[in-house]
């Protein structure tokens, strides 16, 4: 949705944040503001409701103004979709929403505000004794992990977050609190469209009502967490034993298996030169939040529980165990590693979620290149994956000089008898609930252009391991809502949306977007192109972008060099540094230019005419500048 050329002035709120004032940026900070440079992360406004009578009221403005509404949660959107730019605001729901309420006498029915952190929510469960299926970083939070699904360590034993859900209470685009209820047949659309259909799209969700879990009903539940030392060929073996359970369409429903690859790390050395993230964990910590790791060597994290579905009398077999064990051969005696939770006594699973949670606030405080796949494949062992992909990953792990590190988790979904298979009723929009394995491949990078150049072209060759007769993981390319990493969703809604659960001759996403257009017909929530149904000009940036804005970086760290150089030996600079200096200020023009093109496109495409006016004269005087150069 563009924004209007003239508004009327905004009402008040209580907490409010405008482009340029102070205190914005450090408000406008996100998880993905340091990887997603060129504008896409820059409301006109952050409104911090106190409530839904400023939800209300902001989407009552917006709608008067043609503007565009994003909801944030917790932020932690890889693509940055729960953001926006031009004139177009942004619900910050951190703190609104924070109710938390047992709607039974046995505490396995709960409504609860979707402000919390998964961290918080895990504490409220634990109390009573409760779990449920959630994902893994403490930092994120209900409201857009439970519409994306809420993959999580026991997904195959008991489903997605999503599968949990009896009710949702959403502000529809028509300013009218809603509560829309699994199972009842006028609520099935926005109920589907809702969990799966891209969060954020279609209202503001307040408060979902869950189906929790009771401890006592698994008394004999086990777990195994292990921190081994990386290695190349141990992570292999690893591999084999998931690859092997994922085979076995009749494994037990009581085993999830997940593989965590995480590079070396330590927050307590202060970098020699300090990404965003790093500036804001020191300069903002309020809004960064808190960390509880604070350094960590390489290492592959083992992550499994047997569920004890059938509760008492259920006998343990801890063979899956053992094996897992045996790939991971003897473990050395290096601090911080080592098993941290074994199956040798019974873990009640609501401690076990805790053990799953990671404590960070993102995995490494540096820019990312991000990519995540499904993969439905019978045919890994043949094909040769988890050579292939440990491979892949030693690649980066095994050079210590290229300025990348990686986050990679694994993950065993499938099976006949997998609870997020069985769950596939139609009831949400989730999709690709047939695939066996999940693979993460996150690479961070320094801020210097040659690791982004590295981790840019390790994912570009990674995208050949799917959507390819030849692909060794998967042959179509299946991705996640959860771990996106593209800008415009319509353009490639075929890799985030199967075609099941369509009605009549429509796809999937057709109904989506006949959804969308029944309870947003003005877009109110379409403030960026990762929207159900949004135009390709609602994401007018892309990586060309991104790699104009590094050379040009790189230039104006080399002009200060040489300056730097010539300050110090001027006769130096006579004879040598002025035709060097010139040569870099002509380079760096040109490549100034062409990213004030890049800038203006995306202001004018927001109808932002201040700023686009702003952004014509600054390209007029580099224009002129560049002209005055020699050849």
């Amino acid at each position: 949705m563009t924004s209007a050329l003239n508004h009327a002035p905004l009402p008040n709120f209580a907490k409010i944040f405008k482009r340029g004032e102070p205190q914005y940026d450090e408000h406008c900070y996100q998880y993905a503001s340091s990887s997603h440079t060129h504008g896409i992360i820059q409301p006109k406004y952050i409104i911090y409701p106190t409530g839904d009578d400023e939800v209300i009221k902001a989407i009552q403005y917006a709608k008067a103004n043609k503007l565009a509404v994003a909801v944030r949660t917790g932020g932690h959107q890889y693509s940055g979709a729960s953001s926006t730019y031009g004139e177009n605001i942004q619900l910050a729901l951190s703190r609104t929403y924070v109710d938390f309420r047992w709607d039974n006498a046995d505490y396995t029915l709960v409504t609860v505000g979707i402000s919390y952190s998964l961290r918080v929510f895990h504490e409220k469960l634990t109390a009573k004794g409760r779990f449920v299926s959630h994902g893994q970083c403490s930092h994120v939070h209900l409201g857009g992990h439970v519409q994306s699904g809420g993959y999580g360590q026991l997904a195959r034993s008991f489903g997605l977050l999503a599968d949990h859900v009896q009710k949702i209470r959403i502000i529809t685009a028509d300013g009218q609190p809603r509560v829309i209820q699994r199972g009842v047949e006028e609520d099935k659309d926005l109920f589907f469209a809702v969990l799966g259909g891209s969060p954020g799209n279609f209202g503001v969700l307040t408060h979902v009502t869950l189906r929790v879990h009771r401890d006592e009903d698994h008394p004999v539940s086990r777990g195994l967490k292990i921190l081994y030392p990386y290695n190349r060929d141990r992570l292999k073996r690893l591999l084999d034993v998931m690859v092997q359970m994922a085979n076995d369409k009749l494994f037990p429903a009581d085993y999830d298996y997940c593989l965590t690859v995480l590079s070396a790390d330590s927050l307590i050395v202060p970098a020699f030169s300090p990404d965003l993230d790093q500036i804001f964990r020191t300069e903002h910590p309020e809004a960064f939040g808190t960390n509880g790791l604070f350094i960590w060597p390489p290492m592959i994290i083992v992550y499994a529980q047997w569920a004890n579905l059938e509760g008492e009398g259920q006998p343990y077999d801890p063979t899956f165990f053992d094996n897992i064990k045996r790939a991971g051969g003897k473990m050395p005696q290096i601090p911080f590693l080592g098993i941290k939770v074994d199956d040798d006594r019974h873990w009640p699973l609501s401690e076990l979620t805790g053990q799953w949670i990671f404590q960070n606030v993102r995995e490494f405080e540096k820019p990312y290149v991000k990519r995540t796949f499904m993969s439905n494949s019978k045919t890994l062992v043949e094909d040769g994956w988890t050579d292939y992909v440990s491979d892949r990953i030693h690649e980066i792990e095994g050079n210590p000089f290229n300025g990348c590190d990686l986050s990679i988790q694994i993950q065993n979904f499938g099976g006949d008898y997998s609870r997020l298979v069985q769950n596939n009723d139609g009831s949400t929009a989730i999709s690709w609930r047939d695939s066996h394995i999940c693979c993460v491949l996150d690479c961070f990078h320094k801020g210097f252009p040659s690791a982004r150049k590295n981790a840019k072209e390790w994912q570009k060759e990674n995208d050949k391991c799917v959507g390819r007769a030849d692909s060794k993981f998967c042959k179509e390319d299946r991705r996640v809502l959860w771990g996106s990493h593209d800008l415009n969703l319509d353009q490639v809604h075929d890799h985030y949306f199967d075609k099941g659960h369509a009605i009549s001759s429509k796809t999937k996403y057709e109904r989506l977007c006949e959804i969308k257009k029944k309870v947003d017909p003005d877009d109110i929530f379409t403030p960026n192109g990762f929207c159900v149904g949004a135009p390709p000009v609602a994401a007018a940036v892309n990586d060309e972008a991104e790699d104009l804005k590094t050379q040009l970086d790189l230039g104006r760290i080399a002009q200060t060099a040489l300056l730097a150089i010539g300050s110090i030996f001027p006769t130096f600079k006579a004879s040598f540094l002025e035709k060097k200096l010139e040569k870099v200020a002509a380079s760096i023009a040109v490549v100034d230019s062409h990213v004030q093109q890049q800038a203006e496109f995306l202001a004018t495409m927001c109808n932002d005419p201040e700023m686009s006016e702003k952004l014509r004269k600054r390209r007029a005087e580099h224009e002129a500048q560049l002209e005055k150069q020699p050849e």
